[in-house]
């Protein structure tokens, strides 16, 4: 088990310092239900900025590195795609399973 702490998951321990977890497979379930929560607050308007794609998915509340994780994710996932100037687009497939 490694005491190295997984910054962004978990509880705030203040400071900067957060929870440690040494769960792989609880990082991937905090990751999988990022993700859909990042493809659920795109799916009603299809396109959105970064900017407003984060706050639609009530992600302002979230250490930044897991947001950017989850909308990393979600794109090599094939979930969504990044489209120009800062904009995210929900991806074919995805419309008929949201």
């Amino acid at each position: 088990m490694s005491d190295t702490p997984h910054r962004g998951y978990g509880p705030s321990l203040g400071e900067g310092r957060t929870f440690t977890c040494s769960d792989p497979r609880h990082d991937e379930a905090v990751l999988r239900a990022e993700v859909n929560r990042v493809v659920r607050a795109l799916a009603p308007y299809r396109v959105l900025s970064r900017d407003v794609l984060r706050r639609e998915a009530g992600a302002g509340n979230w250490h930044e590195p897991r947001f950017e994780r989850a909308l990393e994710a979600a794109v090599e996932q094939g979930r969504i795609e990044a489209l120009p100037l800062g904009f995210y687009g929900l991806r074919h497939d995805e419309r008929r399973t949201s």
